[in-house]
């Protein structure tokens, strides 16, 4: 019995190091663009994965809301980061790399969300496909984007070729490979989330993950856990949204803290690591175990 308790406990506290170490500090190129921050993330993960990491470094991926923000995201990977344009391949984007963004589509086949923490919701900002799909795409309420094909006048993407394109990631060369018939480098495509790419992070001023440090505004404990979560924070935080996350950044549970414990009661999630969202006017990550 003690030998399965300290194999279980082994795995868990390798799978915290894991998370705690989502991205090699070395592997970072940090930029601020209009009062926010952000991170080029050069190591090479799934856009789930790379989503939970940007969660864990107490952001999203990247949101592109203008023409100024696009191009200094580019500019950072490009020059900034230093990232090749020939770094990997895509075979279902056209043969060329890519850089994940926070775009997606996978709640609703052609309905695009800016969803770069992958909770399942966020800003539409575009409907439909473009001229090498459907051709019956369109920006929501004059919302940004740029598209492979935008620079012509005429968004060839997305087109979810061959279908599960439901991702994202902004072009670093022309496609497809060698030509610029669908698309420039810069420009953006849906590809299969399963791609292994870079990506970016986006952060709100002043937000970061929050590990219980007393300058920060709320604490979570204890940690482990087995039934109740209690958190504190520096104001009265009842009400508060909360959701909770597990290692593939799928939402398991998700409410508002009631009563005047301040608890949330979590006796009927398996075993495993977690990722506790707290919402308000900013988002605060908390990492912890349910024993």
């Amino acid at each position: 019995m003690k030998t399965t308790a300290l194999l279980f406990l082994t795995m868990i506290l390798v799978q915290m190091q894991t998370f705690a170490q989502c991205a090699n500090q070395s592997n970072i190129y940090s930029f601020s663009y209009g009062g926010k921050n952000y991170e080029v993330v050069k190591e090479m993960q799934t856009w789930s994965n790379a989503a939970l990491c940007a969660v864990e470094r107490g952001g999203y991926l990247v949101e592109i809301n203008d023409l100024g923000e696009q191009n200094a995201v580019y500019e950072a990977i490009i020059n900034g980061a230093g990232v090749s344009p020939t770094y990997t391949s895509v075979p279902n984007g056209g043969g060329i790399a890519y850089v994940w963004t926070g775009a997606t589509d996978q709640t609703e086949e052609g309905t695009w969300l800016w969803d770069g923490n992958n909770d399942g919701t966020g800003i539409n900002f575009w409907i439909g496909q473009g001229a090498n799909g459907s051709g019956n795409g369109g920006s929501v309420g004059g919302a940004y984007f740029n598209w492979g094909g935008t620079s012509t006048g005429t968004p060839n993407e997305p087109d979810n070729y061959g279908s599960g394109q439901d991702h994202a990631a902004i072009g670093l060369a022309g496609w497809p490979s060698g030509t610029t018939i669908l698309g420039i480098a810069g420009e953006w495509n849906d590809i299969i989330g399963s791609s292994s790419l870079y990506y970016v992070i986006e952060k709100e001023s002043g937000v970061g993950i929050n590990n219980g440090k007393p300058e920060q505004e709320f604490r979570v404990f204890p940690n482990p856990i087995k039934n109740r979560l209690h958190v504190e924070g520096d104001y009265p935080i009842k009400n508060h949204g909360f959701k909770i996350l597990d290692y593939t950044g799928r939402i398991i549970m998700q409410g508002c803290i009631e009563g005047d414990d301040n608890e949330i009661y979590i006796e009927a999630l398996p075993k495993g690591l977690y990722f506790l969202k707290i919402e308000e006017d900013s988002h605060f990550t908390f990492k912890f175990i349910k024993s």
